[in-house]
């Protein structure tokens, strides 16, 4: 988890993360990393189990992390210690979007002392105070989370929405340069955007097998 949470504070690549699966969830046939020779995660009543893709397609998608539609793929494989991974990847994936969290309240923070409007920087406002409060108190809340080793299917849906409404506070904190290329706030938005779709896709399947 600690880890996890360093490589969301840089926004770096989530391929280890999503390794901990044994391969990238597959959701509506698309995949994470699915070049042929790759292996993906498919859900099923078990848990889940992994095969290897034969095929596939690059698409365009929100963000860097090498998105294909895959085709087809071969030998399937049930996984031995599908829950131990599994409990391992949630945990990881809730600290990664924490350190995505926890980023952005520190950008967003730092703006907001810099900017000036009015004669007064945006820190003074009262409205920016709350935002960047509530901001925070998520953004700490998932760390803790992560910490503790919390997971399963609920952690991880609260973290991806928790973490897109921390991003949302910063967003408004920034104004329209939080969009710009110039600004690294827009590479946290669209890290989370994507993978939080994958996560979301993932929580969805698993919850189809379980009801």
């Amino acid at each position: 988890a600690a880890a996890a949470v360093e490589l969301g504070r840089a926004a770096a690549s989530p391929y280890d993360i999503v390794q901990l699966l044994g391969g990238s969830p597959l959701v509506g046939g698309l995949a994470m990393y699915a070049q042929p020779g790759q292996h993906v995660a498919i859900a099923d009543e078990s848990g889940y189990r992994t095969a290897t893709v034969t095929s596939s397609t690059p698409v365009k998608f929100a963000d860097s992390l090498g998105v294909h539609q895959v085709t087809t793929f071969e030998s399937t494989q049930t996984v031995s210690d599908a829950t131990a991974r599994m409990t391992a990847w949630e945990t990881a994936t809730v600290g990664y979007f924490a350190g995505l969290a926890g980023y952005v309240v520190d950008l967003a923070l730092e703006h907001a002392r810099g900017r000036e409007i009015f004669g007064r920087t945006l820190a003074h406002l009262d409205a920016i105070q709350q935002r960047l409060g509530d901001a925070a108190t998520s953004a700490e809340m998932l760390a803790l989370t992560a910490r503790e080793g919390a997971h399963g299917l609920p952690a991880l849906a609260h973290a991806t929405s928790s973490t897109w409404s921390v991003i949302s506070h910063g967003h408004l904190v920034f104004g329209a340069v939080g969009f710009t290329l110039e600004f690294p706030m827009q590479r946290y938005s669209r890290r989370a955007k994507a993978l939080g779709s994958f996560v979301d896709g993932w929580i969805d399947q698993r919850t189809g097998y379980a009801a």
